[in-house]
């Protein structure tokens, strides 16, 4: 069997949604939460256009700008990092066989040693450049730009097959708290933290969430009297998993951006991986942060 597997998020999404559809979740779309009012007995969260809901809970799922979490005036507090990247989705040429290896480039020649992951999906390839910090918006990260430079990376016949084009930084936010002072609306996914996505740890993160926000909730419907613990639990827990994450990812940019000791320390690497396993090993692992600790053995436990 392959080492992983990689879904588009496109298709993650419509997964997710296909699912909630089967299990009778009602979506409203295009309703933009500007306010949110917790008291001791439930939660009221309002629209822009006045329609408003009313529940015991609340879990606030809705993304890096959290209506929710701003109306509550949660902050989140961590850096971002000066350079960018560029994801680039590209669709297999008809009749092609593509290699079904991620494949992790440090210093690519044809893109000026930018350093550039590939990783396959089902139908297609992911394609990450790295950018430089003095790298001007514009220059790598608009489809003209990525006509530009592409077809030395991958050919001219995949570049051909873009399917879509997004930008991002390196980010290490987490909220101050993942719970409102009542305890009632609870922060999950990226309205609770913001992380890059090497290595999957928002999505898998925001899971866990989900699953403790949702077995805290139930505790606290079915016996009130330990609702205090089971949320306060929830938040302690999955904050300390959200700031395990932030410092791993902080190690994945040091390694994706190092000085001249670190940069100089890749290079020897490279030049012993061929017999020297345990090297080629960890340039493979590196830009991805540690997966092990304390903390990670807790965000296993949910």
């Amino acid at each position: 069997m392959p080492a992983f597997a990689s879904l588009r998020q496109v298709d993650t999404e419509r997964f997710l949604y296909e699912a909630c559809l089967e299990a009778g979740v009602d979506f409203r779309f295009d309703a933009e939460v500007t306010g949110v009012e917790a008291t001791g007995t439930g939660v009221t969260v309002t629209a822009a256009d006045g329609d408003g809901w009313t529940a015991g809970h609340v879990i606030a799922a809705d993304g890096a700008r959290s209506g929710v979490r701003k109306a509550l005036d949660i902050p989140l507090e961590g850096t971002r990092s000066e350079g960018y990247h560029v994801v680039v989705d590209v669709a297999d040429p008809a009749g092609a066989e593509m290699s079904a290896e991620r494949v992790f480039h440090y210093e690519h020649p044809a893109a000026g040693g930018r350093t550039v992951l590939r990783v396959p999906f089902t139908g297609g390839f992911q394609v990450d450049l790295q950018c430089r910090a003095d790298d001007p918006p514009g220059t790598y990260d608009t489809e003209q730009a990525v006509r530009r430079w592409l077809p030395r990376l991958v050919g001219a016949d995949c570049a051909h097959h873009v399917l879509w084009v997004s930008r991002y930084h390196f980010l290490r936010k987490v909220a101050a708290s993942f719970t409102d002072p009542t305890g009632r609306v609870l922060l999950a996914g990226e309205a609770a933290h913001l992380f890059p996505p090497f290595g999957a740890r928002g999505m898998n993160s925001g899971i866990a969430d989900a699953v403790s926000a949702a077995d805290a909730i139930s505790v606290a419907c079915s016996d009130p009297s330990r609702a205090p613990v089971a949320i306060g639990e929830f938040a302690s827990t999955r904050r300390r998993a959200a700031l395990f994450n932030s410092v791993a990812a902080g190690a994945a940019l040091d390694h994706m951006r190092p000085r001249r000791w670190g940069r100089m320390t890749q290079r020897a690497a490279a030049t012993l991986a061929p017999v020297v396993p345990r090297c080629g090993a960890w340039l493979e692992h590196a830009p991805y942060g540690p997966r092990s600790g304390p903390m990670a053995d807790a965000a296993r436990k949910y």
